[in-house]
């Protein structure tokens, strides 16, 4: 197998047989990288791409976004600003019927704004909103895929991590996404609100009856007390948007605010502060071996000339840029089934990007694409990495098996917003498009 180009598509054959057996994302992409590096050019190609690759990603200073983003979202799960969300959203929805899966969207679309991690949302809200819905009676089975979902939000709402991570990869605007993210991430949110409220009309075994409503010296001050988070989601992306300071410093700035914040309220304890940092260290730590291992298969199919391959093969084939979406989007969601959304963006985006590009797609409306479909993989199973976060974060209170039965309403509504955007690109980059630079 000495064809560069056969040599490229078995080792993704070997990654995948790797991700699927459990070997670590990381160690699987890398181990088929650099084996395919060896065979095609030699010891000191693949030696040499491995101390380069690690070099570059370490010392890039776009990727100092990342730790500074999950400081900044750990500090503030620390401090209980998603308590304090929560809370607020349950004084104003909860005495509705159902009024408990919509105060749960709202507060994790609220934290989504300063969490970036879908992984995070799903945890913090399993904790906070689940005990009270299995106590009053909510379905289990729909209680837990609310949350989940809920949860995917984070990779849509600016800051997203999912974001940064494109934006790298592609060297498109990171402050650019953001911002195209803001409209489809609250239309998400508006969808499973409406849904789920139609399901509970419908079936009202779904929700228990109405509970009493909240005066309302109860829903302001409650609603008072959220000022913490709309104060620091306005200050990063009037920051990014008014050109104050770069997206790579925006996570700095946000995690410089968020301490001050939670200074002039007294909440800043040397315990959390050290608490967030090991926490963000772990974390970051993680995403860096990915993204590591990642750029290293991916550079085995730059110099295989797969990619080049691939991008003659699809112009080849003449097809216009909405059926182009369509057939990408539809293999993104089958491989969103069985690799989570870093993992996914890793592999593909290096030969799927170059085809977008060719075909006259903008990549920044691309790249929302691909952020929609990494949230429909996170709650898909078999690997949906937001269903496992939400079982595991209950503490044995629900069962993957229960997330499984009420899940696929959010999976369709998720589709049918995706093929929306796709057929009016225009909801999505209306904002980016009058963007000042």
């Amino acid at each position: 197998m000495s064809d560069p180009l056969s040599i490229a598509a078995g080792f993704t054959l070997v990654m995948l047989v790797l991700m699927i057996l459990g070997v670590p994302v990381a160690i699987a992409l890398a181990t088929a990288g650099i084996a395919g590096l060896y065979l095609i050019g030699g010891e000191m190609l693949a030696l040499g791409q491995l101390y380069s690759v690690s070099y570059s990603i370490t010392a890039n200073y776009a990727f100092a976004v990342l730790p500074t983003f999950l400081f900044m979202g750990n500090l503030a799960m620390a401090s209980g600003m998603a308590t304090e969300l929560y809370t607020a959203a349950d004084r104003w929805l909860g005495h509705l019927r159902g009024g408990l899966y919509l105060a749960t969207i709202s507060g994790a679309t609220g934290f989504a704004a300063i969490s970036g991690s879908p992984l995070v949302n799903a945890t913090v809200f399993t904790r906070l909103s689940l005990p009270e819905m299995l106590r009053l009676g909510y379905s289990r089975s729909l209680s837990g895929a609310c949350i989940a979902s809920a949860g995917t939000l984070a990779a849509l709402i600016p800051p997203s991590i999912g974001m940064v991570v494109y934006g790298i990869l592609t060297e498109q605007s990171i402050g650019k996404l953001m911002i195209a993210g803001i409209v489809p991430g609250i239309i998400t949110a508006l969808g499973y609100c409406i849904m789920v409220w139609a399901m509970v009309r419908f079936n009202p075994k779904l929700a228990p009856a109405d509970r009493p409503k909240a005066s309302r010296a109860e829903r302001w001050g409650a609603l008072g007390n959220t000022w913490s988070i709309l104060l620091l989601f306005l200050f990063i992306m009037t920051g990014i948007y008014g050109g104050y300071f770069s997206p790579s410093a925006a996570g700095a700035a946000g995690a410089f605010g968020a301490l001050v914040i939670i200074a002039l309220r007294r909440r800043l304890t040397m315990s959390m502060l050290g608490m967030t940092l090991m926490r963000s260290a772990e974390t970051t730590a993680m995403l860096f071996i990915i993204v590591i291992g990642g750029m290293i298969y991916s550079r085995m199919l730059v110099l295989s000339g797969f990619v080049t391959g691939v991008v003659d093969f699809t112009e080849a084939l003449q097809l216009s840029p909405t059926m182009l979406l369509i057939i990408l989007g539809m293999i993104y969601v089958v491989l969103g089934c069985f690799m989570e959304g870093l993992s996914l963006q890793l592999v593909t985006i290096p030969f799927v990007y170059p085809i977008i590009v060719a075909a006259g797609i903008d990549p920044i409306f691309f790249g929302i694409l691909v952020i929609i479909i990494i949230e429909i993989g996170a709650i898909t199973p078999p690997v949906g990495l937001n269903l496992f976060a939400t079982v595991g974060a209950s503490e044995g209170m629900l069962r993957i098996e229960d997330i499984v039965r009420g899940i696929l309403p959010f999976v369709l509504l998720n589709v049918a917003i995706l093929i929306t955007f796709i057929m009016f690109p225009d909801i999505v980059m209306w904002i980016p498009n009058n963007m000042r630079y």
